[in-house]
C-alpha cells in the first residue's frame, strides 16, 4: 500500500473535506468529487506533456487548489511540491532560485498576473482544472513522491525526497492517536507547505477516512479565536497548533463564548523550536471554560525528513518536564536528573515513538547509548525520506549504509520517553532563519586581531526560557566582544544579546570547540558575573510613521533600531517570519484600530512599503 492506493480507495467515499479559504469562503466536497476534480488536473497535466516523474512546484493562494493539484500530480506518478506564496520581489527571487536547484520543475499556480520570469514552465490552475479526466499512472512504493522544501540563509534550497511508500507510513504513523472504533474529526490552520499541517491533519484523515476541516492560517492569524469557533462547530475531535500560535491567541485573550464547546477535542499536539511549558498551561486554563480538557495540549517531535510523526505525548498522559543539573553534561555522558529549583536545566519531553520507526541515542562515535545518556538522535523507518534531492540524482546519501538519519538534534531516553535537548550542529535558528555560526564568527572576527577566538552560541534565558545569543571570547578587553557584536549586527541583522570574557576556549576530546559546555554552563548561571550587555545604542534617522514602524519591528524581530531603513525587508534582511507578522497584525489592529489584510501585508514587506500601505487603510 501506498499513498497513491490510499488516495484511489476513496474515489467513492462520501466523507467530506472542507475548506476555508483565506478570504472567508467556505466549501464543503466529499472526498469522491475531490478524486474526479484531482483527475480532471491531472488531464491538463498530461495535455501540457507532464509524465511520470516530472516535479510540480505550487504557488497556490487557494487550499482547494492545493489540495487538489497535489492529488493529481500523485495519480499521475509525479513529484510535488507545496511552497509559500511568493509576493514580493524578493521572495519571488528566491522563488526562483528554487526552481534552479530542481530539475525542469513545471509551475502551477492560481494567480494571475504573476511575473513572467515563470512563464516558460507555468501553468494556470483554472485552465487544468477544465481539463477532461486524466489517464492514472501506477507508481511503485519506493518512486519519489513529494519534495518537502526547505532552506535557510545557510545554505542553499535544499528538500527531503518522500517516496510514495514514505507517505502513506507517515499518515500511518500520525494515525497513532486515532481511537479504536471511533471516526476522528481533523481540524487545522496549519499552512500545507509545512508537514506538520500537510502530514498531521491532512493526510491522516486521507488514510483513514476521516472527515477533515482545513482552515487559512490567515483566518487564523485575523482571528484566532475563530480556530476555536470552527473546532466547536464542526466537533473536531483532533487539532494542532504550533507554539506559536498558541502564544498568538494568549497575546489577543481568548474570548468567553458560551455557543463554543471544546469538549470533543481530545488531542492537540504543539509542536515549535522550543515547547515553553508556561504557555501550554496558561492555554488550558484560560481554555478550559470552553470545555476545554486538562491534557489534551500534547507537546509532539518531527521532521519533514521523517514525513512528520517520530515521537508524541500519548493520550491521558501530563507532559513531562526532566529537569537535571547543569554541570557534567557532555556527548555521550549520563545526564544527573532532580527535582526543579533554580539550579536545575529543564526540557520538556516529546513522549512516546511512533510505531513505524525506530529512534536511538548515539555518542559521536556512533555507539548507541543507555537511556539517560546525552547524544544524537538517530531515526531508521519507513517513515524516513529517501534522501535530499539534488540534480541528476547526485548527493542523495544522507542516510547511512544501515538506514540510520542522524536528524543533528541532541536528545535522550528516559523511561521510554524521548526529550529533545538542543540542536548540534552549528546552526542556529533566529527568528526562524537558519544561520551558520562560522558565517558569523567570521564577520565578527574581521574587526579583532588574528589571534582573538570568537565563539557564538544559542542559549537560553535562565528566567524566561527565551533564547538568546552570547559570544565568548578569550579576548583581554571587552571592546573587542562589543566592536564583534556590533560587526555581526550590522552584517547580518540579528541581534547579540550577551558577551562573556573567559581565559580558554573549552574543546571535546577530539579537539573541537565544545560549544556544548558553553551553551549549559551559560544556561547554568556559570557565566553569569562575567556578563557583558552588547545590544547596541538603538538610534535612527528615520522619522515620523517610518520611526514607529521601525520601533515595532525593532520590537518583535529583536533587531536594534539602527539596523532598520526604509528598505529593509521584513523576512529576506532582517530574519521575520510567520510568527512575526502575526504578532506585528495583532500589534498595529489593537493600537490603530484598522482592519489588515496579512495576505496584502505580505506584498508590502519593505518598511516603507509596509508604512505606505498601512497609512492608505482608512
Amino acid at each position: 500500500m501506498n499513498i497513491q492506493d490510499a488516495f484511489i480507495q476513496l474515489k467513492t467515499s462520501n466523507e467530506t473535506i472542507t475548506y476555508l479559504e483565506a478570504d472567508g469562503r467556505e466549501l464543503t466536497e466529499t472526498y469522491a468529487v475531490l478524486f474526479e476534480n484531482a483527475l480532471k488536473v491531472l488531464g491538463g497535466y498530461q495535455a501540457q506533456g507532464l509524465k511520470k516523474g516530472d516535479l510540480l512546484v505550487f504557488q497556490l493562494k487557494s487550499i482547494r487548489a492545493q489540495i487538489t493539484s497535489f492529488w493529481a500530480g500523485i495519480l499521475g506518478g509525479m513529484v510535488p511540491s507545496i511552497l509559500p506564496i511568493a509576493q514580493d520581489e524578493k521572495s519571488r527571487q528566491a522563488l526562483h532560485r528554487i526552481l534552479e536547484s530542481l530539475e525542469s520543475p513545471f509551475l502551477v499556480t492560481d494567480l494571475e498576473g504573476i511575473t513572467t520570469l515563470f512563464e516558460n514552465t507555468m501553468h494556470m490552475y483554472r485552465a487544468l482544472i477544465e481539463s477532461p479526466p486524466g489517464v492514472i499512472t501506477s507508481v511503485k512504493d519506493n518512486d519519489p513522491g513529494m519534495i518537502q522544501l526547505t532552506s535557510g540563509t545557510s545554505s542553499n534550497p535544499k528538500g527531503a525526497v518522500l517516496t510514495y511508500k514514505n507517505l502513506y507510513e507517515g499518515g500511518i504513523a500520525s494515525s497513532i492517536i486515532v481511537r479504536e472504533n471511533i471516526p476522528e474529526r481533523y481540524l487545522s490552520w496549519l499552512p500545507l507547505s509545512h508537514c506538520f499541517g500537510f502530514v498531521g491533519y491532512h493526510l491522516v484523515p486521507i488514510v483513514n477516512n476521516f472527515p477533515q476541516y482545513l482552515m487559512s492560517p490567515i483566518q487564523f492569524v485575523q482571528n484566532p479565536n475563530l480556530w476555536l469557533e470552527k473546532l466547536s462547530d464542526f466537533s473536531a475531535t483532533v487539532t494542532g497548533a504550533a507554539l506559536f500560535g498558541i502564544e498568538h491567541l494568549l497575546k489577543v485573550g481568548i474570548k468567553t463564548n458560551t455557543a463554543v464547546d471544546l469538549s470533543a477535542v481530545y488531542i492537540c499536539f504543539c509542536g515549535g523550536e522550543d515547547v515553553n511549558p508556561l504557555s501550554l498551561t496558561t492555554f488550558e486554563s484560560q481554555a478550559a471554560p470552553l470545555g476545554w480538557t486538562k491534557n489534551t495540549l500534547k507537546p509532539a517531535y518531527g521532521l519533514s525528513e521523517t514525513t512528520m510523526g517520530v515521537a508524541y505525548t500519548p493520550y491521558g498522559a501530563e507532559f513531562r518536564v526532566d529537569h537535571f543539573l547543569g554541570n557534567g553534561i557532555a556527548i555521550g555522558e549520563k545526564l544527573f536528573f532532580c527535582d526543579p529549583d533554580e539550579d536545575t536545566i529543564n526540557r520538556v519531553a516529546v513522549g512516546i515513538l511512533d510505531a513505524c520507526n525506530e529512534v536511538v541515542i548515539k555518542d559521536l562515535s556512533e555507539n548507541i547509548l543507555d537511556d539517560e545518556y546525552l547524544g544524537l538522535i538517530h531515526i531508521r523507518g519507513t517513515n524516513v525520506m529517501k534522501g535530499y534531492y539534488a540534480k541528476n540524482n547526485e548527493g542523495l546519501a544522507s542516510i547511512d549504509a544501515e538506514g540510520w538519519f542522524n536528524t543533528g538534534d541532541l536528545g535522550f531516553f528516559r523511561n521510554g520517553w524521548l526529550t529533545v535537548f538542543g540542536r548540534y550542529k552549528d546552526i542556529i535558528i533566529v527568528n526562524g532563519e537558519n544561520y551558520l555560526v562560522s558565517d558569523l564568527e567570521k564577520t565578527g572576527k574581521q574587526t579583532l586581531s588574528e589571534d582573538i577566538n570568537l565563539i557564538l552560541i544559542q542559549g537560553k534565558d535562565k528566567d524566561n526560557q527565551s533564547n538568546c545569543l552570547i559570544l565568548f571570547s578569550d579576548a583581554m578587553n571587552p571592546d573587542a566582544l562589543v566592536s564583534a557584536s556590533r560587526s555581526i549586527a550590522t552584517s547580518w541583522n540579528i541581534p547579540i544579546q550577551w558577551g562573556v570574557l573567559i581565559d580558554t576556549i573549552p574543546q571535546t576530546p577530539s579537539g573541537k570547540i565544545d560549544r556544548l559546555s558553553l551553551s549549559v554552563g551559560w544556561e547554568n548561571g556559570e557565566y553569569q558575573e562575567r556578563s557583558i550587555p552588547l545590544m547596541p545604542p538603538s538610534t535612527t534617522t528615520l522619522e515620523g510613521d517610518y520611526r514607529e514602524m521601525a520601533e515595532y519591528w525593532s520590537r518583535i524581530l529583536k533587531v536594534p533600531l539602527s539596523n532598520i531603513s526604509p528598505d529593509s525587508h521584513f523576512v529576506f534582511d532582517l530574519g521575520g517570519d510567520s510568527l512575526g507578522l502575526i504578532d506585528l497584525v495583532s500589534q498595529l489592529e489593537r493600537i490603530d484600530g484598522k482592519t489588515i489584510n496579512p495576505e496584502l501585508l505580505r506584498s508590502h514587506l519593505t518598511l516603507k512599503e509596509m508604512t505606505d500601505y498601512i497609512q492608505s487603510i482608512s
